[in-house]
């Protein structure tokens, strides 16, 4: 994490302030791993057209909750842990009862990391038949452990970028080329995706879309640390009330909220795509994409759409958007555990050296959990479906948690009634769209 305490004027102009994003493009490049790439696509082959008006919303209702997690990140250089140990009530090992609840929800979603990682082997084990799924599971396990072990995080927001821009630029043309095909979508289509009708079958693929799109829970959840690891909150400095800080807190903001919107945006337009792709391709061929070959099954999306040529595009593509959300997710995961072990007082935790330790350690245990997993159950995107699920409901306690303490922030640092209101809205949203799909399954 960083350490960074350096203070600094922020950007000024739009491209000045665009150069000085950074953890948005880092959570999109987790998010649009799995939820776009498979939950997305398995909802638009069940359904059809028919939600992808509830696509659209789990994409942008999340926003609110990402900037004011940035907000409160920025004001006291606090990580996620923090902000939620501010919530009052009960308290075990010195730590808020609401720090617990979302610890254990943020470790339980990684079901969903263990169907991406039996997702990535089948992917693997497609185009290299000579091994097995398991076998390539081990292998994957194995580069992954190299990667994280040399400190690639420090290096990831680059190399995301790039994946991410690349191939969902390819995903995003696809759906034009899509008009030259015998799936063409009509206007008639999008506006049947708009009438905020809920499909009769699917509430289980509903549930975990909300939760496996857009900014989810768990990336929300990792949001406040690649803030502190952009260093913003060093550049602020501390509170002091001085007409300096509030100019440059505010400069800052601005930075926090454009990082948010790129995210969204990004999630937005991706999402959609796959969607479409989805409910035209997929369900016009009767594919409902399942098991540890549930990539090659999506890749139809693509040989459907510009050519059988594009087969393998597709396969690296899905390589390198599945295997980022590895690394982002196995390298956050590490340091919300740490900080929770540090923050209850274990001992070999409570120094920076001990904290580095555990990082490094922790990041490799988790995949190789994830590994176990996969060599005895390897039914891949239900996990992913489980996962998701877990992550909408997570959604709930965190929300609560934002709103909680972004109440009690007084002074200038304080969101504005506007924004408060907004919070409220999308807490509302994200509450009924789950009492609504938990009542159909």
């Amino acid at each position: 994490m960083s350490t960074v305490s350096t203070i600094r004027n922020a950007p000024s102009g739009f491209k000045h302030i665009l150069k000085n994003i950074g953890p948005g493009i880092v959570i999109s490049g987790s998010v649009v791993g799995s939820g776009e790439l498979l939950v997305t696509t398995r909802m638009g082959a069940e359904v059809g057209f028919v939600f992808l008006w509830g696509v659209i919303l789990a994409c942008i209702v999340k926003f609110f909750i990402q900037l004011e997690l940035g907000r409160q990140a920025i004001i006291g250089n606090s990580s996620t842990i923090d902000i939620l140990d501010k919530v009052s009530g009960v308290r075990f090992v010195g730590i808020s009862w609401m720090v617990w609840v979302c610890v254990i929800g943020f470790f339980a979603v990684m079901l969903s990391l263990i169907g991406i990682l039996g997702s990535v082997s089948g992917l693997m084990a497609t185009i290299f038949p000579f091994g097995s799924e398991k076998l390539w599971a081990v292998v994957v396990f194995l580069i992954m452990t190299a990667l994280l072990w040399r400190g690639l995080y420090s290096d990831l927001e680059t190399m995301v970028m790039v994946l991410v821009t690349g191939f969902s630029l390819i995903v995003i043309g696809s759906v034009f080329v899509l008009q030259w095909t015998p799936y063409a979508i009509s206007p008639d289509d999008i506006l049947s995706g708009l009438t905020f009708e809920l499909p009769a079958e699917g509430a289980f693929v509903a549930l975990a879309l909300m939760g496996a799109v857009g900014t989810t829970a768990t990336e929300l959840f990792m949001y406040p640390y690649l803030i502190q690891e952009k260093g913003y909150p060093g550049f602020v400095g501390k509170p002091d009330g001085s007409a300096e800080w509030e100019e440059r807190y505010k400069g800052w903001m601005r930075v926090v909220k454009l990082d948010a919107l790129v995210c969204m945006a990004i999630a937005l337009s991706i999402t959609s795509s796959y969607y479409v792709l989805g409910a035209s391709v997929l369900a016009d061929n009767n594919i409902i994409p399942q098991g540890m070959r549930v990539v090659e099954q999506v890749s139809l999306i693509f040989t459907e759409t510009i050519g059988s040529w594009a087969y393998y595009i597709f396969m690296l593509g899905g390589f390198c958007t599945l295997f980022s959300s590895l690394l982002v997710v196995a390298a956050a995961s590490a340091r919300i555990a740490v900080d929770f072990l540090q923050k209850a007082g274990v001992k070999p935790i409570v120094d920076a050296a001990g904290k580095t330790r555990w990082v490094r350690i922790l990041q490799i245990f988790f995949p190789f959990v994830w590994l176990l997993f996969i060599l005895v159950n390897p039914g891949a995107l239900e996990l992913v479906l489980k996962g998701a699920n877990i992550n909408n409901i997570l959604l709930l306690p965190l929300s609560y948690a934002v709103l909680h303490v972004s109440m009690k922030t007084i002074g200038k640092a304080r969101m504005s009634v506007g924004y408060e209101i907004s919070l409220l809205v999308t807490i509302w949203a994200i509450l009924t769209f789950t009492v609504v799909n938990l009542s159909r399954m």
